[in-house]
């Protein structure tokens, strides 16, 4: 005959607690915005860093700089030209420009790209950094809804815009019909933590949308 030996008071104990901290831990790593204090003061400015593939050529900084000094919001900012990996090899005369974007609410990445293409550029990646928990809010002209659009086709999932390892910084979108707004939610950032809008930019020219303009906002969401 088989005794049964039941866990004593102190072991269910013990147990419970090592299961509690590793819920915690688990949480903790992949929910840290909920462990981050609620009312952080969003930072006086914020690193944003273009690479071009001509930027040190002859004349091409100058260029670009004059492009990026028609937006009132990069007006005086300081931008440092900096090289890394393959930038540095004889005859690569790509590069990263370092911008510090006081104006955060005045960012619109779409006059950014225009500006830029007018004047005969195109950045290879846009990374901004600094802020932890933020979005993206785009302007439409036209917008098809997920919902009560039968002549219209919706917009995809989130799985279908992130396409392979593009995008793993989106958490979610959402649209506002009323609006005509589509809202990308950022999953929260680490201090060193950079995400590129040129894959959103990838994203939507793939689906055939683009919007007329592309801020940040940095305040709590309602």
């Amino acid at each position: 005959m088989t005794r049964l030996r039941f866990a004593t008071p102190l072991q269910v104990l013990v147990m419970s607690v090592v299961w509690m901290a590793i819920c915690f831990g688990i949480d903790y790593r992949f929910n840290p915005q909920l462990w981050a204090r609620s009312k952080e003061l969003p930072p006086s400015a914020v690193p944003l860093s273009l690479h071009f593939h001509h930027l040190r050529c002859t004349g091409c900084e100058e260029e670009i700089r004059k492009a990026l000094g028609t937006l009132p919001w990069l007006q005086g900012t300081s931008m440092t030209v900096r090289t890394a990996g393959d930038d540095n090899i004889v005859g690569n005369y790509a590069g990263w420009l370092d911008i510090s974007v006081e104006q955060i609410p005045q960012i619109d990445f779409i006059a950014l790209d225009q500006a830029l293409r007018q004047a005969g550029y195109v950045t290879s990646s846009i990374q901004l950094g600094g802020l932890r928990h933020f979005r993206l809010e785009g302007r439409v002209r036209h917008l098809c809804t997920r919902d009560g659009q039968q002549d219209c086709e919706p917009l995809p999932d989130i799985g279908t815009v992130r396409r392979g390892d593009r995008l793993k910084w989106l958490d979610s979108f959402t649209t506002d019909a009323t609006a005509a707004t589509v809202m990308f939610h950022v999953r929260f950032q680490q201090p060193t933590d950079r995400i590129d809008v040129k894959e959103l930019f990838a994203a939507m020219d793939d689906y055939g949308m683009y919007p007329a303009t592309l801020h940040v906002v940095a305040t709590a969401e309602p």
